[in-house]
């Protein structure tokens, strides 16, 4: 559903309802979803979901590849409300 699901809203709900799962496969299908659709609405589904699930590593690498302005600045607001050694690690790299 969150992969091919026409509805965007839907679509937005089955993803929100990944971030909270704890179940192995989770990371790599919202990754996934992320690389392969180009909706800002979607995208930051995606960026949420990880948020919820605490997973500062996905989200550092989301960041480290993002090339739009406005998606990296959304991936990074949520970084810096994250309590881990790797999100803050990595905004201490961008302020360098």
């Amino acid at each position: 559903l969150a992969k091919g699901e026409k509805d965007p809203e839907l679509r937005k709900s089955a993803i929100r309802n990944l971030g909270l799962m704890r179940r192995p496969g989770t990371t790599e299908a919202l990754t996934g979803i992320y690389a392969s659709d180009a909706s800002p609405d979607v995208r930051k589904a995606v960026v949420n979901a990880l948020f919820l699930q605490n997973n500062a590593s996905a989200l550092v690498a989301l960041a480290r590849a993002e090339r739009n302005v406005e998606m990296k600045k959304e991936i990074v607001s949520r970084l810096s409300l994250m309590k881990s050694k790797e999100a803050t690690d990595y905004l201490m790299e961008l302020l360098k």
